[in-house]
């Protein structure tokens, strides 16, 4: 990993952290507005995949400059030239020979058009960093400085769709193939209040299994949110996640961007909903979900929180039990795209 630069060793508040989610990311700037709303500002934000072109819009712009120019960039008409449209089925595209289905030029092309052809990470307002994953030696490598656009294309460099992408030497791809919600940094960079910008059960295949691609495709996403779920099993006392709702999944394609107006104004309505009960109506704690010290309880819960498309709240427990009840935060029971 990078070692951390001499701005971010003062003491962090509080993480934005923003998931992988390919076209879905549109989710996220409707809660990046939804949180300027409530005049709440990061003191770092950390993207993967998507998150990373979110993340560093936010990061170069803060509030509702950032969200405007990034609402501008999900809703351009050329918006498809990042994943071109094709009349074959996906699974003849997959056939064709080349290491992937895009060269990525569109993708560098729009990133040049948000951040600057030129832009550097010290060209950044917050502190960010993007995640991608290192080929060659199988981990994950963080990027906050030098150039910025090739970090974020390679943070977004989904496999099979975008080809792999050089960086001093080495090859990486999608973060999201390692680290698809990096809560994990936040909680080594010692933040202690993290909102979770996360689009929900992206990705996930259909449960009924017809053909070995589909066995492979449902192992990678069980993989990669078991993740999640286990690192929000693992915050440490006195660190709370706050995990924003990212409603029901839409049924859009991966290359579908023409529903990206409506993902930014769901992902705005429920995130409003979801923190209007967060801070003007939060019940007293003993009507609080509570979980016990049983690990399979909070387990159980946390599991829930982790793909539960009405969001909710962890809170890191003591290392060490003792005979008090434990409390993982509110996780509103409503689903926001069926809520009144």
């Amino acid at each position: 990993m990078v070692a951390l630069k001499p701005r971010l060793r003062r003491r962090l508040r509080r993480a934005f952290v923003l998931s992988g989610g390919g076209n879905l990311g549109a989710l996220q700037v409707g809660m990046l507005k939804a949180l300027a709303e409530f005049e709440l500002e990061p003191d770092v934000i950390l993207g993967c995949s998507v998150g990373a072109i979110n993340g560093a819009g936010a990061a170069l712009m803060p509030g509702f400059e950032g969200v405007r120019r990034l609402e501008e960039f999900w809703t351009r008409p050329d918006g498809e030239d990042v994943m071109p449209g094709s009349r074959l089925p996906p699974i003849v595209q997959m056939l064709r020979r080349g290491e992937a289905l895009h060269t990525g030029s569109g993708l560098r092309a729009r990133l040049a058009e948000l951040l600057g052809p030129e832009s550097t990470f010290d060209d950044l307002k917050v502190p960010f960093q993007c995640v991608a994953a290192d080929v060659d030696s199988a981990v994950e490598t963080w990027f906050e400085e030098g150039e910025l656009i090739p970090p974020i294309v390679a943070s977004a460099a989904m496999p099979a769709v975008f080809p792999t992408v050089v960086i001093g030497g080495r090859r990486y791809l999608d973060g999201g193939a390692i680290n698809n919600v990096p809560i994990s940094r936040a909680i080594d960079l010692g933040c202690r209040e993290i909102y979770v910008l996360h689009v929900g059960v992206h990705g996930r295949p259909d449960t009924t299994i017809r053909r070995p691609l589909d066995a492979a495709l449902q192992a990678y996403w069980v993989a990669r949110n078991a993740r999640f779920a286990n690192d929000l099993a693992n915050l440490p006392d006195g660190v709370e996640a706050v995990i924003l709702p990212p409603g029901e999944r839409p049924e859009v394609r991966f290359d579908d961007f023409s529903q990206s107006a409506e993902l930014m104004r769901r992902g705005h309505r429920n995130a409003v909903r979801f923190l209007e009960h967060r801070v003007g109506d939060r019940p007293a704690p003993a009507d609080r979900l509570r979980l016990g010290i049983r690990q399979r309880t909070r387990m159980n819960e946390i599991r829930r929180a982790a793909v539960d498309p009405a969001g909710g709240v962890v809170r890191g427990e003591p290392t060490i039990p003792d005979d008090r009840d434990g409390e993982a935060g509110d996780v509103p029971r409503e689903s926001p795209d069926n809520a009144r």
